[in-house]
């Protein structure tokens, strides 16, 4: 049985099978927009391209702020390194003068102090020689300790700007990773957006195609000639009993009319043929009813989700032909 709601949500109109056959995709196909839809939906996609525009360009910001401090702390590593390095050096400085000291202390044995000591001129003196040959003695231990300290001091210094020289690269590579997923959504949208463009200058050429159409349709059937339809033919309507004035619209085999049923069959289960064939309100028109439709006969098979009331869609073979039949409103009789 057919996919009604399917194909007759392509075919409230001969709009969305113009648009369809000028190679809309099938979402615009099957939302059935119309030029003001698009422009609507076109103007929201680029509302969210400035937005996300906005959010690269604060992003942007942010990632110059990091580079500036990443170089800051760089340049501050490097510092602390040469202050290492001095440090170090002058560490290794005066260990080796303390090394000299206590090598010539070994070599002389204690005769130096003796004599510094026993050089005295009295008591004062003596004790002031002493507190020197002691303060010798302290101010290696003491200036080793403060150069051990020293080193200390910048070894914990460099380590803190290298977790935050770490810490750092890895929140730049975080809002670089986030502006490629922005760079990548703007490119998508705007793709997006070139597509809306192309496909409201198609609905634009078919809505005045169709407007030309109808309007010529209307003309027509106002002066009783009826439409473009397949169904023009000779029987008289004589007689006949009138169900009234129907719109007239056509469809056709195509995916863009009937989808993924492929008009296979129709709803009464019959195959649907050209010249025959017409959907329709089974609550206006019971299937299996037979018409006359500008003097040919057509019969009740086949429904659809858009086929309301006093609309009658007639099955043709091409989709050409349906768009070139167009939509007109014709008078409709019972012929059984």
């Amino acid at each position: 049985m057919m996919s009604t709601k399917f194909k007759r949500m392509l075919r409230a109109g001969v709009v969305a099978g113009c648009v369809a056959a000028m190679g809309c995709t099938g979402t615009l196909v099957y939302a059935e927009p119309s030029t003001e839809e698009l422009e609507e939906q076109k103007g929201a996609l680029e509302d969210e391209v400035s937005s996300l525009n906005n959010e690269l360009n604060s992003l942007g910001s942010d990632i110059e702020e990091l580079s500036a401090k990443m170089e800051e702390t760089a340049a501050a590593m490097e510092e602390t390194q040469k202050q290492m390095d001095e440090a170090q050096k002058k560490g290794e400085e005066q260990y080796e003068a303390m090394k000299l000291r206590i090598k010539y202390m070994y070599e002389a044995g204690d005769t130096t102090f003796l004599e510094l000591l026993c050089s005295a001129e009295d008591m004062t003196d003596f004790l002031n020689k002493t507190d020197f040959v002691q303060n010798v003695s302290e101010y290696d231990r003491d200036m080793l300790q403060e150069l051990e300290d020293t080193q200390k001091e910048i070894k914990e210094q460099g380590d803190a700007l290298q977790e935050q020289q770490a810490s750092l690269a890895e929140m730049e590579e975080e809002l670089n990773t986030k502006r490629s997923e922005l760079e990548q959504q703007i490119a998508s949208k705007s793709d997006q957006i070139s597509e809306y463009n192309s496909q409201i200058q198609k609905a634009k050429e078919a809505e005045a195609l169709l407007a030309q159409q109808r309007a010529e349709a209307e003309k027509a059937a106002s002066s009783g000639s009826g439409g473009g339809s397949t169904g023009g033919g000779n029987v008289s309507t004589d007689g006949k009993q009138s169900l009234g004035r129907f719109r007239i619209t056509h469809y056709c085999p195509c995916f863009y009319c009937t989808g993924s049923w492929g008009g296979s069959s129709t709803a009464s289960g019959t195959v649907p043929t050209a010249g025959r064939t017409i959907a329709v309100d089974p609550s206006v028109i019971p299937l299996g009813s037979q018409v006359i439709i500008n003097g040919h006969v057509y019969t009740a098979e086949d429904t659809g989700g858009a086929i309301k009331g006093n609309v009658i869609d007639i099955f043709v073979n091409d989709h050409g032909t349906a768009l070139a039949s167009g939509v007109y409103y014709a008078e409709v009789y019972r012929a059984n």
